[in-house]
């Protein structure tokens, strides 16, 4: 299959499970989950599903488990909605690279306030010996007495 057909595909499928899991489930076990790619093989009979979930591991695994369960039905509704002549097999897989660039970020933000902390503290010592030196280095000149 042409790659540029099977990328338009995958996008096809990524919006009708998004559609799917925003309007057409209401298990509750599904929190807050968001698609964020779609991995189909060449020969379309399987796609790995990335998802997202916000919140904590055991969150995203309850809802991990929820969309394992409501597979079934995510892939019906997906072959009444997609003309395909075969509908995928979907794998849900939890993709935590969200979660690791949130906690990058917040490592690269502790860091850069401890580095402008340090800065800040280097430059009062520069100016506190500054003014030392010009304080004992300054000498008022007294008129010569002949």
């Amino acid at each position: 299959m042409k790659p540029i057909r099977r990328s338009r595909v995958a996008s096809l499928i990524r919006e009708e499970i998004s559609r799917i899991l925003q309007f057409d489930l209401k298990d509750p076990r599904i929190g807050f989950v968001t698609i964020l790619a779609i991995e189909p093989t060449i020969d379309l009979k399987e796609c790995k599903v990335f998802v997202s979930v916000m919140g904590s591991e055991s969150q995203q695994r309850t809802s991990l488990r929820g969309l394992e369960a409501a597979r079934g039905k995510i892939q019906s509704l997906l072959t009444s909605r997609v003309r395909l002549r075969e509908t995928p097999i979907l794998r849900f897989i939890l993709d935590d690279s969200v979660q690791r660039t949130l906690e990058i970020e917040e490592k690269i933000r502790i860091a850069r306030e401890a580095d402008e902390l340090a800065a800040q503290e280097r430059e009062s010592r520069s100016l506190e010996e500054d003014g030392q030196d010009h304080s004992s280095s300054t000498e008022i000149p007294t008129p010569d007495q002949d």
